[in-house]
């Protein structure tokens, strides 16, 4: 496929189908002239059947028209012409016939204007890699420019440890030698000599490797930043005569891994480390045919941390199975384990998943933390003034019941247990109803349902009442019986806080309606309803200006003379974010508190769109979606993690008046 050229016409078995004043092919050989990737990879898409010309010609007019260009891969992805595994399998079937850089454009690392611009700048020097230069300027990282080039020349990437390295290869070469020449043996397997390299072209090194080991070499890309640490810790074992002599590790799939082998209990210690110390709530190891991968869920979002030969999986998942105390003979089932460790002086629970799959077992790890979670109110990203509602006509009174609603992950239970924490003293007992205790908070009872006789999740509710509680936490509302149970709770004078998966404050008033809880209970016992969702925050060290794109104010139904007025920023990307753009997270919230005329059309049973309509008449009622827009432009998240996050409800208020809520 080097052959390809720029036009889509180019192509002599494609011919031209008439239409219009100008034919097809005429209107993708323009839309290609000043994108040549975009016509290359279309024509790649019409040699192999996923798309006609006449699909193509229209999608590169509608990319012309669009004010957020986009790549023209994701453009029929999102057209529904092409699913994105076709795309990624047609992309490595003519991998030769891109650029590296135009893989990083169709996948959306980096914009046609961004490749324009450095293409520019580097005209008085020809030599350079545009794509190189990116990542000199801070464009994009080294990672995302390696696993393009990786993507090009069929070479498989992986992220140096020091752990991954055979010490007993380092008798045959020097140190300094393979410093020098910026090259890493790390194994031998299957009759192969595992070496990284920063880049190809290193034929005569590669060469007299395979002479020394006496076995071809297999090449993996790593990043100049790790080489440069792993060399520098080999450096520092040899200079403290700490260099130990280990015997090289053949991973083969075994049915035990024992503490001997300590090459498994390094990354999976490395990975243990790595997770708690960057504040990751998820730890996924997967293997496919090829590697085993590790990514973190670090504030809500999946980031790729590393990758290992796949030969390296057996051995890594049965260490954990060992940790969790889990089955390390049974690989045909699922399960289910536990891990406690102390990390830095920190407790640190862990729940473990073991998920069989065809390329082998698949690892998730949940990282509890009880620092997490204790968090102030204050810290949550209340506004002011639905901070001072939620403490004085939600919190202060002695019953009714609360509702904290949001998806899986909003942070619920955080917003719960950091109001029990306001409440908390020797005049009150505090009892909970959970499954399972996630977090221990002194001063309150807590019981973990168990899914036997009398330990069941409704037998505890109903002996809660008779251990003479002033406040009742259940965990989740599951079904119409739970929700019965926790309602009549609150109906006998005790304030019951709960969580109840629904979209937004008002879905939770009408679920409650659906699952045939009587009007007047609900009227009569629920004081407020809490919707929450997480967003992710701005990263602080690369935050920049930038025009919020049109997409966005679509999605969330503003107008560009609205914005005009404020400056508005987001992340670029950085080391410190992952190159996200994002660091932490904040909560937005939707404090509902019922009122009179809210309270009736409970009763008279209204309709969910009139129900909302009272809701939104509440005196300092803010949606979900107002919330997140007063903190983008306050710089503290972005218009696109609102859009993608927050439910979507038309706007009621102007700016300057969200904003002065958090004043």
């Amino acid at each position: 496929m080097s052959g390809l050229t720029p036009s889509v016409a180019a192509n002599p078995s494609v011919q031209p189908q008439a239409g219009g004043d100008d034919s097809a092919s005429d209107r993708a050989r323009a839309g290609s002239a000043t994108h040549p990737e975009a016509g290359r990879i279309g024509q790649i898409l019409v040699e192999d059947g996923l798309l006609s010309m006449e699909q193509l010609s229209k999608a590169l007019r509608i990319q012309g028209r669009l004010e957020d260009r986009k790549p023209i891969g994701l453009l029929v992805v999102e057209l529904g012409w092409v699913t994105r595994p076709r795309l990624e399998l047609a992309l490595r079937r003519h991998r030769h016939g891109l650029s590296v850089e135009g893989i990083l454009v169709e996948r959306g690392v980096i914009r046609s204007g961004q490749l324009a611009a450095a293409m520019e700048a580097l005209k008085e020097h020809p030599g350079k890699s545009p794509g190189r230069h990116l990542v000199e300027i801070g464009a994009i990282s080294e990672r995302a420019y390696l696993e393009a080039y990786c993507e090009k020349h069929d070479l498989s990437f992986i992220d140096v440890d020091v752990s991954l390295i055979d010490r007993q290869l380092l008798d045959k070469v020097n140190l300094r030698y393979l410093t020098r020449h910026r090259i890493v043996p790390l194994s031998i397997q299957d009759g192969m000599l595992n070496v990284v390299l920063e880049e190809l072209g290193r034929e005569s090194l590669l060469a007299e490797l395979q002479r020394l080991y006496g076995v071809p070499t297999a090449i993996w890309i790593g990043e100049s930043t790790k080489i440069t640490a792993a060399f520098e810790a080999l450096t520092a074992e040899t200079l403290e005569g700490k260099v130990t002599r280990r015997r090289s590790i053949q991973y083969q799939r075994v049915v035990e891994v024992s503490d001997n082998n300590r090459g498994a209990c390094d990354i999976v210690d490395t990975i243990l480390t790595r997770a708690v110390r960057e504040g990751a709530s998820d730890i996924h190891v997967e293997p496919d045919h090829t590697r085993l991968r590790v990514r973190f869920r670090i504030d809500g979002q999946l980031v790729r941390i590393s990758e290992y030969p796949g030969s390296y999986a057996p051995a890594v998942i049965s260490r954990i199975k060992v940790l969790a105390d889990a089955d390390i003979a049974e690989r045909r089932t699922h399960q289910d384990g536990r891990i406690f460790l102390q990390c830095e002086g920190e407790d640190i629970d862990i729940r473990a998943s073991f998920y069989v799959t065809v390329f082998g077992e698949n690892a998730v790890l949940r990282v509890l933390r009880k620092a997490n979670v204790l968090v102030g109110l204050e810290e949550m990203g209340f506004s002011a003034a639905t901070l001072k509602t939620y403490l004085q006509d939600v919190l202060e009174p002695t019953s009714g019941a609360l509702l904290v609603t949001g998806p899986t992950g909003s942070g619920k239970t955080t917003t719960l247990y950091a109001s029990l924490q306001r409440l908390v003293d020797d005049t009150k007992k505090v009892i909970t109803c959970e499954d399972p205790v996630e977090y221990l908070i002194d001063g309150v009872t807590q019981c973990s349902v168990a899914d036997r006789p009398g330990m069941s999740f409704l037998d505890s509710l109903r002996a809660i009442v008779r251990q003479d509680p002033d406040i009742i936490l259940v965990g989740e509302i599951r079904d119409s019986e739970s929700a019965n149970v926790t309602i009549h709770c609150a109906l006998t004078g005790h304030k019951v806080m709960t969580t109840f998966h629904t979209e937004d404050s008002v879905g939770a008033l009408v679920r409650l309606l659906q699952m045939d809880i009587e009007p007047f209970l609900i009227a009569s016992t629920i004081t407020a309803v809490l919707g929450q969702r997480l967003l992710r925050r701005q990263c602080p060290h690369c935050k920049v200006e930038y025009s919020p794109t049109p997409s966005e104010i679509r999605a969330l139904s503003l107008s560009r003379e609205e914005l005009v007025s404020y400056t508005l920023t987001r992340g670029r990307g950085c080391r410190e974010c992952h190159y996200t753009g994002y660091r932490g997270r904040i909560g937005v919230y939707e404090l509902l508190v019922l009122n009179d005329a809210l309270r009736d059309g409970l009763l008279q049973k209204r309709s969910a769109h009139d129900i909302r309509r009272l809701a939104q008449d509440v005196p300092g009622f803010v949606s979900l979606q107002e919330d997140g827009i007063a903190k983008a432009l306050r710089g503290e998240t972005t218009l696109a993690e609102v859009a993608a996050n927050c439910p979507r409800r038309p706007i009621v208020r102007p700016f300057r008046q969200l904003l002065e809520m958090y004043s």
